[in-house]
């Protein structure tokens, strides 16, 4: 099957069909809907207006937690992008795990943060409203879509949903603790979707590592499925999240390490990074990561490893036991090796190349 660059064995596919039905087996939904009968009575989520954080006003709270509403409410227009995918690249088992898992818990995503703003005071049939413009909105996709495209999507789209309603559960914590357990409930789902699509992604680039330049131009064209459709809202999560509490540079090299994860070794991770720099015109330093991947295009594998291995440094991740192995080694009497020496200057200029590295941006999706 091999449209566009798109291409996978007959045994990847089965075994692709084996992780869908290892998900199938430990699949459930995050919330019962009826828990959230008449539970916005319970939830004292007006509490925590009198407790937000300086500078952060009344507008800016209830904009994050519509921004959550009105972001999971769209599962059907999401789903028509992956089922497009499966059927037109024929991955029977991205449809199999779209309907019969991610689409039935998605569903049970909106409830809890519409449940918070009828704590707050708003009108069911102002929010039902809310959630009908949006449903009737056409959802733009900023990325490809071949199955690892999607899956890639997937991931990025599901982390920093993880990560919205986390921030959304810490801001009720105080106040309203039955809130901020429905919060952390739907986020605990979406820590197991990016998971699932991370082990679906690296399962195909096993199986053809040529594929890794679709995950880097997802990494590269990635935006927020709010910016369609909740555009009055999403664009302004960059503002809000400092106040809430984000790290931004933490969430960008987690973001790494999972890209880090899929590539399988340091030389096709740092190919496939420099590639998304390069597209998202990014630089090193006062080098632009387009000038450096034409550089390290000519030098080859050696090069890519090295800024693979700069980025592993960068985020805190071990480098390779091999490479510290080869820097450590020494001959009788403790005089260090040509070798090791080598291997030191190499860990020099590593050193020199993860300090020119900003991942910042990589997370104001």
């Amino acid at each position: 099957m091999s449209r566009r660059g798109y291409w996978l064995s007959e045994d990847a596919s089965r075994r692709l069909e084996g992780i869908v039905e290892r998900i199938e087996e430990k699949a459930s939904v995050a919330i019962d809907p009826s828990e959230l009968e008449g539970v916005h009575e319970r939830l004292n989520v007006r509490e925590v207006l009198a407790d937000l954080p300086e500078g952060f006003s009344e507008d800016d709270f209830v904009g994050v937690v519509k921004l959550a509403m009105l972001t999971e409410c769209a599962t059907d227009s999401y789903a028509a992008v992956f089922y497009e995918g499966a059927r037109d690249y024929n991955a029977p088992w991205l449809g199999r795990f779209t309907e019969r898992t991610w689409v039935p818990d998605e569903y049970t995503h909106t409830a809890p943060f519409k449940s918070m703003l009828l704590s707050v005071g708003f009108e069911e049939a102002e929010l039902d409203r809310e959630i009908r413009q949006v449903l009737d909105k056409t959802y733009v996709h900023s990325c490809g879509k071949t199955p690892v495209e999607l899956t890639t999507f997937g991931i990025l789209q599901e982390f920093l949903t993880d990560h919205w309603h986390g921030l959304i559960a810490k801001m009720l914590k105080n106040r309203a603790p039955h809130a901020a357990s429905l919060a952390t409930r739907v986020k605990r789902r979406e820590t197991l979707h990016y998971i699932w699509y991370k082990e679906m992604t690296a399962a195909q680039i096993e199986e053809n590592p040529e594929l890794l330049h679709l995950v880097a131009a997802t990494g590269a064209s990635f935006n927020m499925p709010g910016v369609s459709l909740t555009p009055e809202y999403q664009l302004r999560a960059l503002e809000w999240m400092p106040t809430m509490g984000a790290n931004l540079d933490r969430n960008s090299r987690e973001i790494v390490r999972h890209l880090f994860d899929i590539a399988g070794n340091t030389q096709r991770a740092g190919e496939m990074l420099l590639e998304v720099a390069a597209l998202r015109g990014m630089t090193l330093g006062k080098v632009s990561a387009e000038r450096a991947k034409a550089v390290l295009d000519r030098l080859g594998g050696r090069g890519y490893t090295l800024l693979g291995e700069a980025v592993l440094e960068c985020v805190g991740l071990p480098i390779p036991a091999e490479i510290q192995a080869r820097a450590d080694a020494r001959l009788a009497g403790g005089v260090p090796t040509i070798g090791a020496l080598q291997e030191r200057l190499r860990g020099m200029l590593r050193t020199s190349i993860a300090r020119r590295i900003d991942l910042s941006s990589l997370s104001k999706a």
